[in-house]
């Protein structure tokens, strides 16, 4: 019994890890649900039991992306200082996407949710979720004093999520582009925007 929901829960993943792939490569609309079976090296009968279909699959790549950004942030959250954690949030989003593909993933699912209101609202949802996360690790540096305990913290997670989605498509976007060399200014801008201001 173990053996086979094991086996299902392989499959399961194969198939989207198959799915980031294609999805990376050739963009929601290019990619059928026979390619990523292809790719999953499954039959295509087997991708339904999994999946209902490829709007389903990619809502659920959508759902663990964002349960994986929150679950960064809930682990920075019982480390101190709570800045630092922060900033490893963010430089662990740009760097790591997620799925085992290159950040061209995560610029299609914005694309998308851009275009098709399911997937948006599937998106919003989940992009709140994390946010909520984020937002208690935002409000234990503030009470910290690590951070600037005026600022609207809602929307400070907005921007910082924000920054985050620009940085990953400019590294899928931009071939020069190399995040680690950045790396120093980027923490720098983020602790000038968030430390209190210094009383002249």
């Amino acid at each position: 019994m173990a053996n086979r929901k094991e086996q299902k829960q392989n499959t399961r993943e194969k198939v989207l890890a198959a799915a980031a792939r294609c999805f990376a490569e050739k963009g929601y609309s290019g990619c059928s649900i026979s390619d990523i079976a292809q790719r999953a090296d499954i039959a295509q009968g087997t991708m339904y039991v999994h999946f209902k279909s490829k709007d389903a699959l990619f809502k659920v790549m959508i759902e663990e992306e964002h349960a994986q950004g929150a679950e960064k942030a809930r682990r920075a959250s019982n480390v101190t200082p709570y800045l630092n954690g922060i900033i490893g949030v963010m430089t662990d989003c740009i760097r790591d996407v997620g799925f085992p593909v290159d950040h061209r993933l995560w610029t299609e699912i914005l694309a998308v949710a851009a275009r098709n209101p399911a997937v948006r609202e599937t998106f919003a949802t989940g992009d709140r979720a994390m946010r909520r996360v984020f937002v208690e690790l935002l409000r234990k540096a503030a009470k910290a004093g690590e951070i600037d305990s005026n600022l609207d913290l809602e929307a400070v997670s907005v921007w910082l999520y924000a920054l985050v989605d620009g940085l990953i498509a400019r590294t899928a976007d931009d071939p020069d582009f190399d995040f680690q060399n950045h790396l120093n200014v980027f923490e720098t801008l983020v602790r000038r925007a968030l430390c209190p201001q210094q009383q002249s």
